[in-house]
């Protein structure tokens, strides 16, 4: 594990209508994620399809906690699949 996760499948960018919508899905992937620890940072990949989120925590012992808990998933009808990535594919 490192302290880098793309998790997919967090939202449809082709129902998301409303202005700003990906701010709106940054603060509660925070808000839900931050409970495994410190984060380091966050980027809704609002543009691309499959609904990616890139998530760095300070460790990668959050990252795993992180991991364990969304992988899998069902979320708003759709399922979570979480992947670790390295530093240099960031």
């Amino acid at each position: 594990p490192t302290r880098h996760l793309l998790v997919h499948n967090m939202y449809d960018k082709d129902e998301e209508t409303d202005p700003g919508w990906e701010k709106d899905v940054k603060e509660e992937f925070i808000e839900e994620c931050s409970k495994f620890g410190k984060i380091d940072s966050v980027t809704v990949m609002h543009e691309e399809p499959g609904g990616k989120i890139y998530a760095s925590f300070i460790d990668p012992t959050c990252a795993k906690a992180c991991c364990d808990n969304l992988a899998g998933r069902w979320f708003d009808k759709r399922q979570l699949r979480v992947d670790y990535m390295q530093e240099e594919n960031l």
